[in-house]
């Protein structure tokens, strides 16, 4: 856990899941564009040799808090320490196929998380989120390639991971509904893949590398 305020000079952003892979990637792009991301990840699916690597790629220290972002009394206290001005949302189980097996686990997380992070916005004025979201919202494509275009149909979606975010961005666009003066951005890509340029980040064996992407890496097909 940080055990500074950070710098008073520099916007702060939050930044849930910041040790993944993709959370890792947009911390390291936050310093260089002159914020000061304040990383929170419970590490369930990340590793903290992932943040000494981006601290080594930026030359300081990130102030970090190792907490789960279902704990709402937590976040409060981030929140009461830091004066955070957006939220970069990365926070979210993410397999396809243990959202299956386990979809009761994805939506108490995914939208939980969620939630919790609105909850908080309300309660102290943040009024700046970006969210992770996914192309499996658009389902089974009804045409190819995929655009932004292209129906969410819930139904069509093919697991219980996809239908939480696409539940999520429902709770998204009814929230900016209730604050016509939040702005709200949601991010859907597909699997994205590669090292940073500096070969410092790349997957690593955690459980979440069940996914095929990194099998395709593994054995070098």
């Amino acid at each position: 856990m940080a055990a500074t305020n950070g710098d008073s000079n520099k916007l702060q952003v939050l930044v849930p899941g910041g040790i993944g892979f993709i959370g890792s990637h947009c911390v390291i792009e936050l310093i260089n564009a002159g914020y000061e991301p304040i990383v929170v990840d419970n590490l369930s699916n990340s590793s903290i040799i992932c943040l000494q690597r981006v601290e080594q790629i930026v030359g300081c220290k990130i102030i970090n808090y190792k907490i789960d972002c279902l704990d709402l009394d937590s976040l409060r206290d981030i929140f009461k320490k830091h004066s955070i001005y957006a939220i970069m949302n990365f926070a979210a189980l993410k397999s396809v196929g243990e959202s299956v097996a386990k979809p009761i686990l994805y939506y108490k997380n995914n939208l939980g998380c969620l939630l919790n992070l609105l909850t908080c916005m309300e309660e102290f004025n943040v009024k700046n989120l970006l969210f992770s979201s996914s192309a499996t919202v658009y389902g089974s494509p009804k045409y190819l390639p995929v655009d932004e275009k292209h129906p969410c149909i819930g139904d069509a979606i093919t697991n219980p991971y996809g239908k939480t975010k696409y539940v999520c961005e429902h709770i998204l666009k009814d929230t900016t509904i209730a604050h016509p003066d939040w702005n709200i951005i949601i991010l859907r890509y597909f699997n994205p893949v590669g090292a940073h340029e500096s070969g410092l980040i790349k997957y690593l064996k955690t459980k979440l590398l069940l996914n095929f992407k990194y099998f395709l890496f593994r054995f070098n097909w």
